[in-house]
């Protein structure tokens, strides 16, 4: 077998691999006394008819198709070795010649990152304190929820609700039909479509009223610039939100003992939920100053592994999985193929974000031990018990258990990154 390798582009190795006559007569011989295994010919057992007539019955071509599905992988591991090159994914294979076989493998081999001086970066990670209006602005929505619907005889203002039969149509594509809709006539309400719950202002019940909303061609929301829609509605009710006082019983409606526990639950809530968003944006600006000043180069089937990963994410969004997220697609008038290069930058993104880290946890000696592993599974554990015997047992395989102590090095070399450039170590 003759090899040549060279380095290419994007992390990778062409392989160049020449079979010798011999080491492809051997696989031939092999694929022959394989499929004459499988072959039954008239007064013969199955696999017991000689060969000659074996190769006469499947062929040459079958013969040598056989033979290529064991020797293309044999003689690339083969090549790997001689070769010296540490592939850490599937090639790309590509068949140049039959007679003598010659292929080429496009090989992905580890990536290269140099990080550039990220102990020089400074950044402060932003806080921000909860205000009463905040507070104030949380049980008015309360409020709204636990209001009760009565019934008025007076004009549609904003914040009544309607019940009404709503036909629309698109041109003169029906979009809606609704017999006794409950509307919610909200200001600045972009449902079904901008201007819609306007028109309904000034109404009365029994009030029957037909008009057009047009768009035009430039307008901001794109699935609706340019269409013309037309809507004809009939007001059965007219409804206004009585709302609840303030007070300790509706603070325990809101599971709370009082008003004043009930605002503190909320300012908490409030709290942690804006420290939580204050901290994504840091890091996404945190990690994109590391890709900005850092040298990252990398195999290609990493982004295509990536976005293999993405779209298992979106898949669990539908109750039949990948099936599920591909008819959305279709009904988007998009292929699975143009959602995934859609994704591309995501997925490089993402790629990027975790080689930088890796390698700087790496250069800080940032390691999980097994007990920090186990802690984390028996966490998982107590979060939920009815599933415990699973959890243990999947992180009780190798790749599983690995991944989740690679997720950890990585929130470790984050925290650290924060500490490093707040100034905190």
């Amino acid at each position: 077998m003759k090899t040549t390798s060279e380095k290419i582009e994007n992390c990778q190795v062409a392989l160049n691999v020449e079979m010798e006559g011999e080491e492809t007569q051997k696989y031939l011989g092999i694929a022959l006394e394989h499929l004459a295994r499988k072959v039954t010919l008239p007064g013969f057992r199955k696999g017991k008819a000689p060969s000659t007539l074996v190769e006469q019955h499947v062929g040459k071509e079958a013969i040598l198709q056989e033979a290529l599905e064991h020797l293309v992988p044999a003689a690339y591991e083969e090549a790997l070795v001689k070769e010296a090159i540490a592939a850490i994914a599937e090639p790309k294979i590509e068949l140049i010649k039959i007679e003598p076989v010659i292929f080429k493998a496009t090989v992905p081999t580890r990536p290269e990152v140099t990080p550039g001086n990220y102990k020089d970066i400074k950044l402060e990670l932003a806080k921000k304190e909860i205000a009463d209006s905040d507070v104030d602005q949380v049980i008015e929505q309360l409020r709204m929820q636990f209001g009760t619907l009565v019934p008025v005889e007076r004009d549609v203002q904003y914040g009544d609700v309607i019940s009404a039969d709503i036909e629309g149509k698109r041109g003169e594509e029906s979009i809606l039909n609704r017999k006794d809709a409950l509307y919610e006539v909200n200001q600045d309400s972009k449902f079904p479509v901008p201007g819609f719950a306007e028109k309904m202002i000034g109404l009365k019940k029994d009030a029957e009223i037909s008009f057009g909303i047009p768009f035009h061609d430039d307008y901001e929301i794109k699935e609706i610039a340019g269409k013309q829609y037309s809507f004809a509605v009939k007001i059965k009710e007219v409804k206004e939100k009585s709302l609840p006082e303030i007070n300790d019983d509706f603070a325990k409606n809101a599971g709370s003992e009082n008003v004043g526990e009930l605002r503190e639950k909320i300012k908490a809530g409030l709290q942690s939920r804006a420290d939580e968003s204050l901290k994504k944006e840091f890091e996404h600006k945190l990690i994109t100053t590391l890709i900005e000043q850092s040298s990252i180069d990398f195999p290609p089937v990493l982004v295509e592994k990536e976005i293999d990963h993405l779209i298992n994410e979106e898949s669990r969004n539908f109750g039949d999985g990948e099936k599920g997220l591909e008819n959305y697609l279709g009904n988007a008038k998009k292929t699975m193929e143009q959602h995934r290069d859609d994704l591309k930058p995501a997925a490089s993104d993402r790629v990027k974000a975790y080689l930088i880290t890796s390698k700087i946890a790496e250069l800080e000696n940032i390691t999980v031990s097994d007990e920090e592993v186990e802690q984390s599974i028996e966490d998982m554990v107590k979060e939920d018990p009815d599933r415990a015997e699973n959890i243990r047992k999947l992180f009780a395989l190798q790749q599983p258990r690995e991944s989740l102590r690679d997720m950890k090095v990585i929130n470790k070399a984050m925290d650290y990154l924060t500490r490093l450039v707040t100034g905190q170590e």
